[in-house]
């Protein structure tokens, strides 16, 4: 076998073995966003996510009480399909308006963001249709 077909069946291993990876890192997403919703029987949950194409990306999946007190939040940060969620103790405990306040640009803190707007959302449409 020539050089390039040795090469296109490494891009072809590389690609499969890819696609493999990314089904159990997308099961992985699917079961910890299960528990965190059936751990919590009221309340909101929501999620942010910011992917780059060459960097690191990050996962934020934040739940909340009725009254917009962080009671779970787990994040998961990195560039390979290796990484895992973890649990975010520091935002525990704390209300989601808190966390618009952050400060910073970096992708953490707009998943933080972006996760606390989904809850902010949520709670805002069970209020409106609670009025009509």
């Amino acid at each position: 076998m020539d050089q390039w077909g040795i090469l296109i069946i490494f891009f072809v291993f590389a690609w499969v073995l890819q696609v493999i990876l990314s089904y159990y890192q997308n099961k992985h997403y699917g079961q910890t966003i299960r528990k965190m919703s059936a751990a919590h029987d009221s309340g909101y949950l929501g999620v942010g996510v910011i992917k780059k194409r060459l960097g690191i990306g990050s996962v934020v999946i934040l739940v909340s009480d009725l009254s917009g007190l962080v009671v779970d939040a787990k994040e998961l940060t990195g560039v390979t399909v290796f990484s895992r969620f973890t649990s975010n103790q520091e935002l525990n405990g704390k209300k989601i308006e808190q966390l618009f306040a952050l400060s910073g640009r970096d992708h953490r803190t707009k998943a933080i963001q972006m996760a606390a707007n989904q809850i902010v959302n949520q709670k805002n449409q069970q209020e409106q249709h609670a009025k009509e």
